[in-house]
């Protein structure tokens, strides 16, 4: 009161709040043009004060002058009264006169004797009812008043949302404006069915109007007592050990009350089809025994989850301890999942273990991209779960810097000493290079076995971090090598061992190990049986005995079955120890754009004559085809890959030449660097006659001869500005990454699409950051001399024909050289 004092003197208000006596009294009857309300004010000695004393607002100046306030209530009182409708507006006039009526009386305004006697009520209150007749939940609002009403009239009054009634007695009930606001409010909610009656059992207020004043404080009870029930769905993983070690597993879905309990449960096939259709029709919610059964948002992660692991572990047979991590991969993204004791303490291991974790340790310099840390987690389970893998993606995706990362890794539990590591010989140092330059911290781990000094005494290789060897030197190390007890053994390129019968193969297999890697981009290069042979490395038993391998599986390829299902069972069978990525898929959008550029040139006066006398001789029966077309093909690219007698050749009677050479000048304006791909060893070195005359650089050669690839590829890297390098496809197809260069050139086609890709490979992988061009030089027979085309216009034609069966994991490399078919086409046999 002290506060309200000082702020009055502060703004030169009175000071005094004033309670006057008030009586209501009217003029006019109700309904007539003359009705309105007078206030009648009493203070003190003075009356008619309505009359006698101005007032502004809240401040009355009485008859001496004195200025009060008037009271807070009554003033509002005052300002209803005075906010009159039109005296002829009867919709309005008579809500007016309960509203200032009932007012009064809370007041204690004294009413005249013609309003006392009239029988206004008033709505001014609100509540909510529910009915439920099992189908359907309906919200209808609820009048109540502070007078007196009959409670079948106020309901009768709230469902149709009325305004006003005539009751018993010519009593008047009007509704407060707001009141009825609120009441249409309510019933435009309309009626809840299907689903969306779990969803308002479960959360009620998201259906209610926010409406001020509305008491829902016992609306939660009402609900409840609805009877409707909203189960929540569970989905389980229970291993029941049966034996030592030997588990069985139970999966399903239980059905749990609010309090926990369960009340009932559903295998995953009997609540599949259910889940299927709540899915497909967007609706987390499906009827269960007259009530709801909602379902977590992953409810169809786990049914596919669930799929995944029947196909790959009989789920109706006993496991082993060591499946049970596997079980946790297969679910790892699926949360809110129920475990029970056996797989909680897989679980706690493999977290302890950081198995799941996606971060490489600190040790680890590279920054990996989405597929590459899949690639390095999978490692992790494989390796905990002590078995066998193989990393079959696709060349260029990354798959040292995976196994990398998974060393680091090895380093960080102390799990890394002894790993072996096996490579072809030209692998060795990239491998090196590449440990140095993402895991530096091994790199004094790091021990090359090769040449005349290496060590023979199996405890003390076995005390090395990381042993790399190469397949020549594990075979003449077979006895040392074998009485190792390593940690993990990496084959790298493992196409080496396809053959299960080799050396390299034998003793591989032999090798005590706890854990085995197997890389290669070329899993299949002649038959199916090397996918077995490498399986067979990886996880012995897994694809049965070569002979049962196939008769399921290459027996119906080789006999002409569509691939495609072929492929889908053998990779279901694989799926747990096998990963393929592709390059398309995996760098969509992360790489820079690939143009392809066909090159039409026509034969020189020379090679037209050379290739015509060639077809004659097929055509007189004096060479097979087989020998025409080996001769054609090698035409194509210079006569003296034919006859010696015309190496010296000037480059424009080679229009082919002639063309490339152009090619390498616009890439030498770029300031850019080039590969030139050819199978031909005089070719190779024709090439670089001529480009170390036109260009004065000498290019560098890489085919089977050369024997320090790396440093080879190194010093092209390093080199600024403008170079070429010259290449075999099948010698430099793998283990060279060379992203300095953005332009390739296949001056020949290798007839294999696969093997092709593989060299273009070489500059199109991560690490590239220029668009690259390829360019594909092709001669044509422009003057339809030769029925057929050229040898080079049909190569082409196959192998864009041939180039979705190259993505294929099963399809053989052998399948597609493409020899026989070029041979039928030319029409010279």
């Amino acid at each position: 009161m002290n506060s309200l004092i000082n702020v009055s003197k502060i703004l030169n208000l009175p000071e005094q709040i004033v309670e006057f006596t008030l009586k209501l009294v009217n003029e006019g009857a109700i309904g007539s043009s003359r009705f309105r309300f007078i206030v009648k004010k009493s203070y003190d000695t003075w009356n008619h004060l309505e009359k006698t004393a101005k007032q502004t607002g809240p401040i009355v100046s009485l008859p001496n002058n004195t200025e009060v306030i008037m009271e807070k209530t009554q003033y509002e009182f005052l300002r209803l009264v005075e906010d009159a409708p039109n005296p002829r507006d009867k919709d309005k006039v008579f809500n007016y006169v309960a509203e200032v009526r009932s007012k009064a009386k809370e007041l204690n305004v004294t009413l005249n004797n013609y309003l006392e006697k009239q029988e206004y009520l008033f709505v001014d209150q609100i509540d909510m009812d529910l009915s439920y007749d099992k189908k359907t939940i309906k919200l209808e609002p609820q009048y109540k008043s502070t007078d007196e009403i009959e409670e079948d009239v106020l309901k009768e009054m709230g469902k149709s949302a009325a305004i006003y009634k005539s009751g018993a007695d010519n009593k008047k009930i009007f509704v407060n404006k707001d009141i009825y606001e609120k009441a249409k409010e309510i019933n435009n909610v309309g009626p809840i069915e299907g689903a969306n009656i779990a969803r308002f059992v479960e959360n009620p207020e998201s259906f209610i109007p926010e409406i001020e004043g509305l008491d829902l404080s016992l609306f939660g009870e009402r609900v409840r007592q609805l009877g409707i029930q909203v189960y929540r769905a569970q989905p389980y993983i229970h291993a029941k050990e049966r034996d030592r070690g030997w588990f069985a597993l139970n999966i399903g879905v239980s059905v749990m009350d609010e309090t926990g309990e369960s009340q009932g449960e559903f295998k995953t096939d009997e609540i599949e089809s259910l889940i299927r259709e709540a899915q497909n029709s967007g609706e987390e919610y499906i009827e269960w025994n007259g009530h709801w059964l909602k379902l977590p948002h992953e409810t169809t992660e786990f049914i596919d989850a669930t799929n995944r692991l029947k196909e790959t572990i009989d789920t109706d047979e006993q496991v082993d301890f060591s499946k049970l991590p596997y079980v946790l991969e297969i679910y790892e993204n699926i949360n809110h999942l129920e475990f029970n004791q056996p797989i909680l303490e897989v679980k706690k291991e493999m977290d302890d273990l950081g198995v799941l974790n996606l971060q490489p340790p600190q040790s680890f310099l590279a920054h990996l991209k989405p597929f590459q840390i899949d690639g390095y987690v999978w490692m992790k389970s494989l390796q905990f779960r002590k078995i066998g893998g193989l990393l079959a993606d696709d060349m260029g995706l990354g798959k040292t810097i995976q196994v990398i990362s998974f060393l680091a890794y090895l380093q960080e539990i102390n799990k890394l000493t002894p790993t072996l590591i096996v490579v072809p010989k030209t692998l060795i140092e990239n491998w090196r290079k590449e440990i140095q330059k993402f895991a530096p911290l091994l790199v004094t781990s790091f021990y090359n076995h090769q040449g005349p000094e290496r060590i023979k005494n199996p405890s003390q290789i076995e005390k090395k971090g990381i042993v790399i060897t190469t397949y020549q030197t594990l075979v003449k190390d077979q006895i040392a090598m074998g009485q190792v007890n390593w940690q993990a053994v990496v084959c790298d390129e493992a196409q080496a061992i396809k053959n299960p019968s080799t050396a390299a193969s034998r003793v591989l297999k032999a090798l005590k190990s706890k854990f085995r890697l197997a890389l290669t981009g070329t899993p299949v290069e002649n038959s199916l049986t090397e996918l077995w042979s490498i399986m067979d490395y990886v996880q012995p038993g897994l694809l049965g005995s070569l002979k049962d391998f196939k008769n399921e599986f290459i027996t119906p390829f080789e006999e002409g079955e569509d691939v495609k299902p072929i492929e889908t069972k053998l990779i279901s069978k694989l799926s747990h120890v096998y990963k393929r990525r592709t390059k398309e898929k995996e760098l969509e959008g992360q790489l820079p754009p690939k143009i392809s550029k066909i090159i039409e040139v026509g034969l020189g006066p020379l090679q037209k004559k050379m290739y015509g006398d060639v077809i004659s001789l097929v055509g007189n029966k004096m060479m097979t085809g087989l020998e025409a077309i080996q001769k054609l093909k090698a035409l194509t690219s210079h006569p003296a890959l034919v006859n010696e007698q015309y190496i010296n050749l000037n480059v424009e009677e080679i229009p082919k030449l002639n063309k490339t050479m152009d090619i390498i000048e616009s890439i030498r304006e770029k300031d850019e660097k080039v590969l030139i791909f050819t199978e031909y060893i005089k070719m190779q070195g024709i090439l670089r006659n001529h480009i170390r005359e036109q260009f004065h650089i000498n290019p560098n050669i890489i085919n089977g001869m050369t024997s320090r690839r790396q440093q080879v590829v190194d010093f092209f890297n390093q080199k600024p500005g403008f170079d070429v390098m010259i290449l075999s496809p099948k010698a430099a197809g793998t283990g060279l990454t060379i992203t300095s260069a953005n332009n390739v050139i296949h001056y020949t086609r290798w007839w294999n699409p696969a093997v092709e890709n593989q060299a273009t490979d070489r500059v199109y992988r991560i690490g590239q950051e220029k668009p690259v061009t390829v360019y594909y030089p092709i001669v044509k027979d422009s003057e339809g001399i030769f029925a057929s085309g050229t040898v080079e216009e049909i190569v082409h034609r196959v192998i864009e024909e041939k180039k979705d069966l190259a993505s294929s994991v099963i399809v053989p490399s052998k399948k597609l050289d493409l020899e026989k078919e070029i041979l039928g086409r030319m029409r010279v046999n």
